[in-house]
């Protein structure tokens, strides 16, 4: 047989003492980090509700929101000169403050495309770039379209799918937020709202991309 191990005499001691520290420490941080998740997941949401109340909600500080904005006086009919895309409506700009004002009618998943009916409806002054998306509304009125066709198409679909991403990422927000409430009290409750905080990031994060794509390449 091979001779006994020696063991310290404070060895003992100290692994109690190991032990003992990590339970103390331990459940101290965890709600600490899961208050802290709560608080930063319930900041998005804020932040979503300021960029989706956008041109329905016409008070400080989401009239201060929009997509983009651009001079829109040579379009024939144009009721606002410059014209705020936002997330439900058109709108004009207050001169005094530079906030979005008279605002048109909500339409859900507002697409960006000047010669559809929910934007101008006329091809009359909009830039060649903007021209191709086939309107029935345009060809009822016997106007003749170019079909130089998908070239504008993206931005129409790209801008209502933008629409769909940023309430699923709502939802899911809200879902998660309400689990990570529970998550408090219940490991299964953080493993829910782990999952749908990570759907719901997924779902921003397209969102976010499109509506970056669609504001930036019509700018330039």
């Amino acid at each position: 047989m091979g001779a006994a191990r020696k063991r310290h005499p404070g060895s003992h001691h100290r692994h109690l003492a190991c032990r003992t520290q990590l339970t103390i420490v331990a459940p101290g941080i965890g709600p600490a980090l899961g208050l802290a998740s709560l608080i930063l997941l319930a900041g998005g949401i804020l932040l979503q509700l300021l960029v989706i109340l956008s041109g329905g909600v016409n008070s400080f500080p989401i009239s201060s929101v929009y997509f983009l904005r651009a001079s829109t006086d040579d379009i024939a009919g144009s009721p606002r000169n410059p014209t705020s895309w936002t997330f439900w409506a058109l709108c004009g700009v207050n001169p005094v403050n530079g906030r979005n004002a008279d605002c048109g009618s909500p339409v859900p998943a507002l697409p960006f495309s000047p010669t559809h009916r929910t934007n101008f409806g006329t091809e009359e002054g909009v830039p060649e770039e903007f021209i191709g998306y086939v309107d029935s509304h345009l060809i009822s009125k016997g106007r003749r379209l170019k079909l130089t066709a998908c070239r504008t198409n993206h931005y129409f679909y790209m801008s209502r799918f933008m629409f769909v991403f940023y309430l699923l990422a709502l939802f899911f927000a809200a879902i998660a937020l309400l689990t990570g409430l529970l998550a408090l009290c219940s490991r299964l409750g953080g493993y829910i709202s782990g999952m749908t905080t990570g759907v719901a990031l997924l779902f921003q994060a397209v969102a976010a991309a499109l509506m970056t794509y669609v504001s930036c390449s019509t700018y330039s």
